[in-house]
């Protein structure tokens, strides 16, 4: 309890330390990031191993970065392919199936609940309709869409103002799956088609109907015209793309009572796609995923790679703010990224793409990020990040199992620990 003695106390010590008034003086009038920035916070920066990709989107008001760094991928292939300077798939095409297999999947496991006879204070039940919807996934679900409905050009599915900001839409449909469950649980059987139905008209209204074939054009750099008539998105993927996205493993780097480095794990029950079952991921010590980011960029490949982006960036740079907030105030806030993870600090996960590293004198110093925040900052859209932000806030990266070495390879055969979702550290 602080008392009164406690409080006096404090503000002595306070006092003693003559900086505390000039610091709030200065804060009074200073925004705190403006007093953390440095003139050496600049992009200038060379990097001796980079992939060369082809310019960055924008995901404007949604959180589809999972689906966009996954295309931006996919369409370096296409464009390798078609012999083209530019070209983008359709995030929307990925939006309209991922919400629909997320509305079917909830009612599904809403049923089963209720037929175990579970209430509303059953904390799988109170975990969906609290949640509700939003546009957050991962790599493992983005596969999974991919391998089930393929992809389509922007130009034959293209963005609309609803799909450009979800915040209604996701509102809407996390209302109509409450709505459902109001209905499940008074008895009324045989109402999910008429829900299902319901969820597929909003997406209609919002996204519009994916065709199921179109017709594919372009003019290469020789300029030549190409037409390719009346193919279906699998059809597409598997010619112009053609990617075994079953050869790439999500890998993590986290330590503590549950979780160890050297093993496989899977979250269980967590699928978007209902009767599909995760993908287990590797867990490995820091050095060991970095040195796979790097060799997969030295085969000239992007890195799909997941991080906390809750410390703030300063002119599309992501520097390790924390160590120089510590200093201002001569506060330790210090974390380790293992530390952060293990009491819940990562907070604001976001998917990129690594193109890039400085690596001078054998030592890394910065990496080079595509995003999907628009052109507007950075070089372009694209953006730096410090080797230390990095050690401390990366999450996860995405490689291919070839770059794996003797003894990774191995452990990917290793049966997966099942990790609850209650246990789940990672979002």
């Amino acid at each position: 309890m602080l008392k009164k003695s406690n409080l006096r106390k404090l503000k002595e010590k306070y006092y003693k330390d003559k900086n505390n008034h000039l610091k709030t003086r200065i804060l009074n009038k200073t925004a705190l990031l403006d007093l953390v920035t440095d003139y050496n916070d600049n992009l200038d920066e060379v990097f001796n191993i980079e992939v060369k990709t082809h310019g960055v989107i924008d995901q404007k008001s949604t959180g589809r970065c999972w689906s966009y760094a996954g295309l931006n991928i996919l369409r370096e292939q296409v464009i390798k392919k078609c012999n083209i300077d530019s070209f983008e798939l359709s995030g929307s095409y990925i939006a309209f199936y991922d919400k629909l297999e997320r509305f079917n999947m909830y009612m599904e496991k809403l049923e089963k609940y209720s037929d175990e006879d579970r209430d509303i204070y059953d904390r799988d039940i109170h975990f969906i309709l609290k949640m509700g919807f939003d546009d957050g996934s991962n790599f493992c679900e983005f596969k999974e869409l991919v391998k089930k409905y393929g992809v389509v050009p922007k130009n034959t599915y293209s963005n609309s103002f609803q799909s450009n900001d979800t915040v209604e839409l996701n509102y809407l449909l996390s209302r109509l799956l409450r709505k459902y469950y109001i209905d499940l649980i008074e008895s009324k059987k045989g109402i999910k088609e008429k829900y299902l139905q319901d969820a597929y008209k909003i997406l209609g209204n919002v996204y519009g109907i994916p065709n199921e074939k179109f017709d594919f054009e372009y003019i290469d750099n020789n300029n030549t015209y190409h037409i390719d008539k009346g193919i279906t998105p699998k059809h597409f993927y598997d010619k112009y793309i053609n990617l075994d996205l079953d050869d790439y493993i999500e890998i993590y780097s986290y330590k503590d009572e549950k979780y160890d480095y050297d093993n496989m794990y899977v979250l269980d029950d967590s699928s978007m796609i209902y009767g599909k079952k995760s993908s287990p991921i590797l867990n490995i010590k820091y050095n060991e995923l970095e040195d796979l980011m790097i060799k997969q960029l030295k085969n000239n490949e992007p890195v799909y790679i997941s991080a906390s982006t809750t410390p703030k960036y300063v002119n599309g740079i992501w520097i390790d703010l924390i160590s120089r907030y510590s200093n201002f105030f001569n506060v330790d806030f210090e974390l380790t990224n293992n530390e952060n993870v293990r009491t819940y600090g990562t907070t604001g996960e976001h998917s990129m793409l690594l193109t890039g590293v400085s690596i001078k004198n054998n030592k890394i110093n910065r990496w080079k990020i595509e995003n999907s925040w628009g052109s507007s900052e950075g070089l372009n859209g694209y953006f730096i990040a410090e080797n230390e932000y990095m050690h401390k806030n990366l999450i996860s990266a995405v490689v291919n199992v070839k770059y794996l070495n003797k003894k990774q390879k191995e452990l990917i055969k290793k049966k997966p620990i099942v990790i609850s979702k209650w246990d789940y550290k990672f979002w």
